[in-house]
């Protein structure tokens, strides 16, 4: 703490690790994970369903996936965290990064399929037909799935777990003496063999007696006398031969910033830059034309694209910075202490704009899709509302049971089902696009999102 107070790069450390790590990183794990759940729920109901929503609900449980890990390492900047009795934390430290960076990469490569087929399902219609369904958007998420895992899976053998001791304060004179008594009384000292016995017994019961602390009491013998010390264990995480490896980490380092990063990117925007400027036509033509069916089914097709374009943008906003940094660090090392804490605090903020990213989707849905939040009140708002609708009806059925005893009822205040269906078979449509609606062809609501 004192070489933080000193070093301003150390302090500008600790203090992303504080507020970064134990303050905004828990929030946007709470805001991220609830906002996905619900946002699984609504895209899951029938009548959201589509090859779109099938990609962005995918995407909603990456991120649920990728941010419960993110929240998990995060522990790992709180100082007793290293005590011993977290060995288990540490020691799942290597599968933790793994399943972490898995989802983050599902992640990008699931915006890259939505953003590309949307491109194709806008720009290209008549193949959208054939290439966007819910088939094929389940085989590819998939395959992306199945990529991001094994690509990512060396990840778990780059981490073992380490054990360090330290010596925090010598033996007090009497402490040694009574160690010294211990061994006197067990076994002949000036014998090497017995000495070694000794030794090692000494260590197995200081070890029983200390292990909640994790600190032994321990001699060390020297020509002159017998010194002791009092240690105290701790458990960290440190690199294999796997992880030290500079033809692999070199490797890993680009793949990661190529393969997870600037083609994605470069992706991205180009589809998007496409998109922006196919709604922008879509918008001129929509004004020339007169037949309100087509113009109506071209509306639903932009909202779609439009709430797609917003959420492409939030992920490039918060993705290239990251990406920018990945690329920059393969290039630049840091050659002293003081450039290592800023790359590394550096890090801390661009992968939380990776945890915005991931936790805010579910927002745009709510501002640029109309349909997503009807489904939304439909299914969170609308039990409420219905329950008042019933006990309405059952006011009313006992009002008109009180009338004149219940002998006499106004056939036209209410009907049988029986009526209402014979109504509907026999009565006259109510809305003209009912007649003159093609067999087969879907509604223009059915798409709009």
């Amino acid at each position: 703490m004192d070489d933080a107070n000193e070093d301003p790069s150390a302090l500008f450390l600790e203090s992303t690790r504080f507020w970064i790590q134990r303050v905004f990183v828990p929030i946007m794990v709470c805001i991220g994970v609830g906002g996905n759940t619900i946002t699984v729920v609504v895209l899951t109901r029938k009548r959201m369903r589509c090859s779109t929503n099938i990609y962005l609900t995918a995407l909603a449980v990456a991120d649920i996936i990728y941010l419960l890990f993110v929240f998990f390492l995060s522990f790992g900047v709180y100082k007793n965290i290293h005590d011993r009795k977290y060995e288990l934390y540490w020691r799942f430290s290597g599968l933790t990064h793994w399943l972490c960076d898995s989802a983050s990469s599902a992640s990008v490569w699931l915006t890259v399929s939505f953003t590309l087929e949307r491109y194709i399902a806008v720009c290209h219609p008549i193949k959208g037909k054939v290439l966007c369904t819910e088939n094929r958007a389940k085989i590819i998420i998939t395959g992306i799935t199945v990529f991001c895992i094994l690509s990512t899976l060396s990840t778990t053998f780059e981490y073992e777990l380490a054990i360090n001791e330290k010596c925090i304060r010598n033996c007090t004179p009497e402490e040694l003496k009574t160690m010294q008594h211990m061994s006197e009384g067990q076994v002949n000292t000036k014998s090497e063999v017995s000495k070694e016995r000794v030794e090692n017994s000494l260590k197995g019961q200081n070890a029983n007696t200390t292990a909640a602390t994790g600190k032994l009491l321990t001699t060390n013998d020297t020509s002159d006398n017998d010194t002791c010390c009092l240690k105290k264990f701790t458990v960290d995480t440190e690199l294999t031969n796997l992880g030290k490896n500079r033809a692999y980490s070199t490797f890993m380092s680009w793949f990661s910033a190529l393969g997870f990063a600037l083609i994605p990117l470069i992706l991205i925007a180009t589809f998007n830059c496409f998109l922006v400027h196919a709604v922008y036509k879509s918008q001129n033509r929509r004004k020339k034309m007169t037949n309100s069916q087509e113009t109506v089914s071209m509306s639903n097709e932009n909202r779609i694209t439009v709430m797609l374009i917003g959420v492409v943008f939030l992920f490039l906003i918060c993705q290239t910075p990251t990406a920018s940094f990945l690329i920059y660090s393969n290039f630049y090392e840091p050659k002293d202490l003081a450039t290592e804490h800023i790359h590394r605090a550096l890090g801390n903020i661009f992968n939380f704009l990776v945890t915005v990213n991931a936790a805010t989707n579910f927002i745009m849905y709510c501002i640029l899709s109309k349909k997503y939040r009807t489904t939304f009140r439909a299914l969170f708002c609308g039990r409420r509302k219905n329950r008042q609708d019933t006990l309405m009806l059952s006011s009313t059925r006992t009002r008109y049971s009180s009338y004149n005893n219940g002998l006499r009822r106004n056939v036209s205040e209410y009907h049988t089902p029986r009526n209402l269906e014979t109504q509907s078979l026999t009565g006259i449509p109510r809305s003209k696009s009912l007649m003159t609606r093609p067999p087969g062809k879907a509604k223009s609501s059915d798409m709009n999102f």
